[in-house]
């Protein structure tokens, strides 16, 4: 039997995991953009002073952190750009939570989530964070900054989201939401055109200006719309697209919030055929009074479905105080969409509500035209809303939800039907996959830090809508709502309910959905096991030590720890503490199917994995990518034993997917001829090569063999690459010397 595995080093920790992580200080390491907005709320509800602000932060790695603001902020006066440095401390536990406490140029306390840990460099992405002052309760997000930014870094239309307050000298009037698109060329020159409504009307604004990059990736710009009003915005950017966040000021109005860039590459043209399936859905409205207080709160998450053509359905799960608390209101709005070239359009509720809604747009896939996202601003006759959607995987579990989960949410502390005040929340969701679920959370109102665990259940529709139900150690109980999104089910939207608060976040895995750390053995690609192939899982403490299989059929059982797919026992090669290989059984139904590793008696979080039903090969390398293939002269093909054109070479795979010849076994040798089912093809250096066999190894369990002839081809190493029924492999490299 010829066997390859992939090792990998990871911390052992006493729970059987399915791809964790553990974190420490040196995980935040660099500079980080950063948005840090913040409020008081007095008792009655009314929204008394507001800070918002973009800059950077920069963590050493190792206990020291650095915050440089430009801060616009109303607190008994008007203050806008104004420039701050605070300075301090920060810690990060092994669960990926931490704190900062800033010592100089103000006295503040954050609690801080950290996540997107890269699990090559252990560097996290992406920050979470929320904490006080004397005078503010605050809500921030951070992620790895723009390395450089010449001013052409910013070309192209980028769509724009923000929230904020109008204003009436230094009182708050309204609350002020906005939705639309700033347009660069490159050059220092920039154009916008935005909706932005409030509880008195929506407009529509456009406005002309300049903008400036530094060095360090914050940058200005000033823009004058055409009634004669001047707009400051700061900027801050992140990431290579880039993306940025945004602080803008007016005597009138004060807003913080988001661009990103509408597509990577090329340019996009948009018709209504743009937005079509189904996207998560988060809607929030609030109402404010002009004396800046919130008597009507509406916080929702669901999906929303367009046709492709005019017709779109949003169904939600809602919390309202409008009157009365409701919670966990089903709702059905339905009405008709347009979208225009520009990526922007409107929304028309007539079913369920009265409604207009502005929307735009984005992350555009330059070759289908279809829209990865959008988000939308509008009013009805009771609140102003915003709101926004993500393209939803193709289909969900509850083992979709799965490890650790950290969040951000805002919302409001109730007294009975009464807005008590602002509050912000940072924490972390952990799921086992099968329903089960515990949480711990920092909640910061302007007189009160708490920390909250909770334990609960939850359930995830195939939909990829889940509800739950929490339980604090105080027996205050919390209804839940999730919306799972994301290609990779790598990200949520949820509400969280009780009489006592509401709020609404966000949430992302910490490192990846442990489902990725379930892969084709070969191309360490997830969900591309189909039935009898070979896959490798990746976690901590998934096996007492190393052991291998040392007879066939392959046992089921190795030392201590067994693999079950849809509780059915997988047949094991190969494990360690953090890895497992074994064999997807060949009767496992193609579809989401749920993996779970037992250890003794310790049980893993269960994951959601797609078993695909075709073929997703994964070609077998060693070393720096070589491709596993034996020359004709039977040497294994390197740099020192290459292959010549015309030469029969024998590839090794796994992933092939069904064949002919007759019935399989799992866990049992194969013996003769089976050969794929599917088309294939393999090309060499992007050239075609005639295919003498593609099929099983004989002898072997799980393993694919493709018998080819080498191209005419340029000497050097060469990509090779296997597709079967339209799905290509990765592409390793052939040593060819003519």
């Amino acid at each position: 039997m010829t066997s390859f595995f992939f090792f990998f080093a990871g911390e052992g920790l006493a729970q059987t995991s399915i791809g964790s992580v553990s974190c420490a200080s040196s995980n935040l390491n660099g500079t980080f953009e950063l948005t840090l907005a913040g409020r008081q709320v007095t008792a009655a509800g009314a929204v008394s002073k507001l800070f918002h602000s973009v800059g950077s932060a920069t963590f050493d790695g190792l206990s020291k952190v650095t915050l440089n603001l430009t801060a616009n902020t109303v607190n008994g006066s008007q203050s806008f750009g104004t420039p701050l440095i605070y300075s301090g401390t920060y810690s990060v536990q092994s669960n990926c939570e931490g704190s900062i406490a800033i010592t100089s140029g103000d006295s503040a306390t954050f609690a801080m989530s950290v996540y997107s840990i890269n699990t090559a460099t252990g560097l996290a992405r992406d920050i979470y964070i929320i904490g006080s002052d004397a005078t503010y309760a605050y809500n921030g997000s951070g992620s790895v900054a723009t390395a450089t930014c010449p001013a052409s870094l910013l070309s192209g239309a980028f769509p724009i989201n923000a929230t904020g307050n109008s204003l009436s000298g230094a009182t708050v009037t309204g609350a002020i939401v906005i939705a639309g698109l700033m347009q660069f060329d490159g050059l220092g020159n920039v154009t916008s055109t935005w909706t932005s409504a409030t509880n008195t009307g929506t407009v529509a604004v456009s406005a002309t200006g300049t903008y400036a990059l530094t060095s360090t990736c914050v940058g200005s710009a000033a823009l004058t719309d055409t009634n004669g009003n001047k707009y400051t915005l700061s900027l801050s950017l992140s990431g290579t697209a880039p993306n940025f966040v945004f602080a803008a000021s007016t005597t009138q109005a004060m807003f913080n919030g988001s661009g990103r860039r509408q597509i990577s590459t090329g340019t996009a043209t948009c018709s209504a055929a743009s937005l079509t399936g189904t996207y998560d859905l988060t809607l929030g409205g609030r109402f404010l009074t002009t004396a800046g207080i919130t008597t009507r709160v509406f916080e929702s998450n669901g999906a929303v479905t367009f046709d492709g053509q005019s017709k779109v359905t949003m169904t939600m799960t809602a919390n309202t105080v409008n009157g009365t608390l409701g919670v966990g209101t089903p709702l059905t709005y339905s009405g008709t969409y347009t979208l225009q070239p520009n990526c922007t359009g409107t929304i028309n509720i007539t079913s369920g509500d009265t409604a207009t809604f502005t929307i735009v747009a984005f992350t555009i896939d330059a070759t289908t035209g279809v829209s990865g996202a959008f988000q939308f601003v509008g009013s009805d006759a009771n609140y102003i809303y915003n709101g926004g959607g993500n393209a939803q995987p193709a289909a969900c579990s509850t083992a979709t939800l799965s490890g650790a989960w950290p969040f951000t949410a805002t919302g409001n502390i109730l007294a009975g039907v009464t807005d008590a005040g602002a509050v912000d929340v940072t924490g972390f969701l952990q799921f086992d996959g099968q329903g089960n679920v515990s949480a711990s959370w920092t909640a910061t109102t302007n007189t009160v830090t708490d920390t909250v665990g909770v334990t609960g259940t939850n359930t995830v529709s195939s939909a990829c809508l889940g509800t739950g139900t929490f339980t604090d150690t105080a027996n205050n109980k919390y209804a839940v709502s999730f919306s799972v999104f994301g290609a990779n089910a790598t990200d949520m939207t949820f509400t969280v309910a009780a009489p006592q608060i509401l709020f609404t976040g966000t949430a992302q895995v910490l490192s990846v959905n442990p489902a990725l750390a379930v892969v084709n053995a070969a191309s360490n690609t997830a969900s591309s096991t189909p039935p009898g192939s070979i896959f490798t899982i990746y976690g901590t403490n998934l096996a007492t030590k190393e052991g291998q299989a040392s007879a066939v059929p392959l046992p089921t059982t190795l030392l201590t720890t067994t693999v079950t797919v849809n509780g059915e026992a997988a047949p094991m090669f190969y494990e360690n503490p953090g890895q497992i290989n074994a064999q997807m059984p060949e009767d496992i139904a193609p579809g989401l199917a749920t993996v779970i590793v037992k250890n003794g008696t310790s049980v893993s979080n269960a994951v959601a994995v797609t078993v695909p039903a075709a073929g997703t090969p994964g070609i077998f390398v060693y070393g720096s990518n070589q491709a596993v293939v034996v020359n004709q002269n039977g040497s294994v093909n390197s740099s020192s034993a290459q292959a010549k054109v015309g030469d029969v070479l024998v590839a090794y795979f796994t992933g092939g997917g069904p064949v002919t010849g007759g019935k399989v076994t799992s866990g049992a040798e194969t013996a003769g001829a089976y050969q794929l089912s599917g088309a294939s093809s393999v090309t060499l250096d992007g050239k075609p090569a005639v295919v003498n066999y593609i099929g099983l190894t004989s002898g072997s369990i799980g393993l694919y063999q493709v018998n080819f002839v080498v191209p005419s081809v340029p000497a050097g190493n060469r990509s090779l690459v296997i597709t079967i029924a339209g799905a290509a492999s990765n592409s390793p490299l052939v040593s060819v010397s003519n």
